[in-house]
């Protein structure tokens, strides 16, 4: 049932409906963006990124954010991202990238107001003749809106200028229709300030305030102010930030569209699924917006880019984050296209045929509806049947929205036993946790194979964080990405680095530091030896434990020594690694570092006798005891590697009990 708001010369926000949508809608969103970054899967591209410039903002600093490069860059030299010093003082305030995450939620949600007020004056409210005025429209509008898919997932995917600018639109795009020319031009200048190439938008606006909307003179200001904002911060502003080792203003304007164009030959092959991606983004409410196509038009020349890009990472997919710049113009086509339904049916005289009275409100109904199925089927939130599922890559998956005990100590170990503000290398969800300071590099990058960069970052940074249990893992069509190995190429170089050491450690995440102290330093060696012949302990698949002993060195520290004799070589493409456990304590894992990065299992070969030594840091706050040291083997290439557990141990295998360890206060 529709209730009747009062009558007003402007719509009433006084609306339970509308709030009870954007707190339900924005809080989801932010609830979920924010259990990423707990589960330590928001990587550093880009959440982190963008926090690390927007702490340095908060400083009297240009935007600055540390470079694969080896330096630290300006986000003016990028996307011109201005506005992100307007969310300095916030970050100031709450030094955190959540306080990221809850702002851009919220700034969406409430973008569902200026879709409220326009759908309400150009629908609900026409033809009223003073007469209360029944919301219908503008609540499908916000509706619309708030369950639109590519707006959702701009929200869902770390923070980006992009989603920040969408709402200011908006408001942006209210304030024209209710003729407040101040607040037009301030919510424009907002939007133009989050990212250089919101000028094309703005251009946009102008040009159909100009040919469509019959305001010439306010459409010839905003095409103009769009577009001498748009060359100013392109190709003086960019340029004057760029470090002079970029080249000079034709060699980068060059180098970012060969980033984003520079293999459009591999369109033909990708262009099914790009054809997919554009009915996702413009499909939901086209049944309507295409009556307002001129509304489409400002956010074409952008969709039309994304959906040629060849960037990295397959950046024409629904799920990234700049397609959310052009919700508001299909939101706006969805208006007008209703509106205009609806003058025409009022046109229509009584006597018209069936047909042709074809009903604005069924259309704008059925719209919400192929909206919120779109969204439920296409968008990972709990509206989405897989959600509940248990399916790998939904819900409260691991490496989505799932935060494990895991997640909270490896939180509990960066606060306090990473010295703040001190320049490091760190494992790339791990990194993101760790962006306040000047320089914050990544053991491996995304787009290395390896961990090609390290050696040449190394010496600018006190500590490195790789990860030895990589928990993150996404199902590919031709393997996987992330992996528990995903780091060990970056283990391998700081264990062969004499100025690092191995000083602590928290359920595999590893603390390297630069020129530490011998008493601080871990043991991490391996060598082959001669064969004894001394019987078996246990065997695990082709390797042979033959000796193992486990001794106290320091508090809450143990040196361990394993033989491991290899009575056949694994089979080509199998890889395994040994993990010791502390039984009965949370946090007590430890991967046998030298048979895993030193020289891998998989690289011994038959009648080889390995020994490895290596010193493990018993978690603080194990409990003083006696408790079972206990080692297993695991497949690295398991989904649940990381798990350290049954569903990845080596077939036909078991735990081995090895020792008895007395944990002191």
């Amino acid at each position: 049932m529709i209730t009747t708001l009062p009558a007003s010369p402007r719509p009433s926000l006084r609306d339970p409906l509308l709030w009870a949508a954007i707190l339900l809608i924005g809080g989801m969103l932010g609830w979920l963006s924010i259990a990423r970054y707990d589960g330590f899967n928001a990587g550093m591209y880009d959440l982190g990124n963008m926090a690390q410039a927007i702490w340095s903002g908060s400083r009297g600093e240009p935007l600055l954010y540390s470079r694969p490069e080896g330096m630290r860059a300006s986000r003016l030299a990028g996307h011109v991202e201005i506005g992100y010093f307007l969310l300095a003082p916030i970050y100031a305030a709450w030094p955190d990238p959540r306080a990221l995450l809850a702002v851009q939620a919220a700034l969406f949600a409430l973008g569902a107001i200026p879709v409220y007020r326009i759908a309400w004056r150009r629908i609900d409210a026409t033809g009223s003749n003073g007469q209360a005025v029944r919301p219908y429209a503008a609540r499908c509008l916000a509706l619309i809106y708030l369950l639109y898919p590519t707006a959702q997932t701009g929200v869902l995917f770390d923070f980006h200028a992009d989603t920040v600018a969408a709402p200011l639109l908006l408001f942006a795009l209210d304030a024209l229709d209710a003729r407040a020319w101040r607040r037009f031009a301030l919510w424009i200048a907002l939007a133009l300030s989050m990212k250089f190439y919101v000028a094309a938008l703005a251009v946009g606006i102008g040009a159909v305030l100009w040919l469509w909307e019959g305001q010439r003179r306010v459409g010839a200001l905003t095409a103009l102010a769009g577009g001498v904002y748009g060359a100013l911060a392109f190709f003086v502003v960019r340029p004057l930030f760029t470090p002079a080792s970029a080249g000079r203003a034709a060699e980068i304007t060059g180098g970012y569209l060969a980033y984003y164009f520079g293999a459009l030959h591999e369109i033909a092959a990708t262009l099914p699924d790009r054809f997919l991606n554009a009915i996702v983004v413009f499909g939901p409410a086209l049944l309507v917006a295409w009556r307002g196509w001129r509304w489409l038009l400002p956010g074409l020349p952008l969709a039309a880019a994304m959906l040629i890009s060849t960037g990295p990472g397959g950046a024409f997919d629904y799920r990234y984050h700049h397609y959310a710049l052009v919700v508001p113009f299909i939101v706006m086509a969805t208006i007008d296209g209703a509106a205009r339904m609806k003058s025409a049916a009022m046109a229509r005289p009584p006597d018209a045929t069936r047909r042709a009275r074809r009903s604005w409100r069924g259309d704008l109904g059925f719209t919400v509806a192929v909206t919120a199925i779109f969204s439920a089927l296409l968008v990972n939130t709990p509206l989405n049947p897989l959600f509940w599922s248990g399916v790998p890559g939904y819900g409260f998956d691991r490496s989505i929205y799932g935060v494990t005990p895991r997640d909270a100590r490896l939180a509990s170990f960066l606060a306090t036993r990473v010295p703040p503000e001190a320049p490091l290398a760190a494992s790339t969800f791990v990194a993101t946790h760790l962006v306040n300071r000047e320089t914050v590099y990544l053991v491996r990058y995304p787009f290395e194979a390896r961990a090609e960069r390290l050696p040449s970052l190394l010496p600018q940074v006190q500590y490195a964080l790789p990860d030895a249990l990589f928990d993150w893992y996404l199902h590919l069509d031709d393997g996987y990405g992330g992996g528990l190995d995903y780091d060990r190429d970056a283990i391998a170089i700081l264990l062969r680095d004499p100025a690092f050491a191995l000083v602590d450690m928290e359920d595999g995440l590893l603390l390297f530091a630069r020129d530490a102290a011998p008493d601080r330093a871990l043991v991490n060696r391996l060598s082959l030896i001669p064969d004894d012949g001394a019987p078996a302990l246990q065997r695990f698949g082709p390797f042979d434990l033959v000796r193992a002993q486990v001794d106290p060195i320091a508090p809450r520290r143990l040196r361990a020594t394993f033989v491991w004799r290899v009575r056949e070589a694994l089979p080509p493409g199998a890889q395994y690694v040994a993990v010791s456990r502390l039984e009965g304590v949370a946090g007590a894992r430890f991967v046998h570092v030298p048979g895993y990065a030193l020289r891998p299992a998989w690289e011994w070969r038959e009648g080889d006798v390995v020994e490895e030594t290596f010193d493990v840091v018993v978690p603080p706050d194990a409990l003083p005891g006696r408790y079972s040291w206990r080692v297993g083997w695991y497949d690295v290439r398991h989904p649940d590697a990381a798990l350290t557990d049954e569903r990845s141990r080596m077939t036909g295998t078991d735990e081995y009990p090895v020792a008895m360890i007395e944990v002191e206060q």
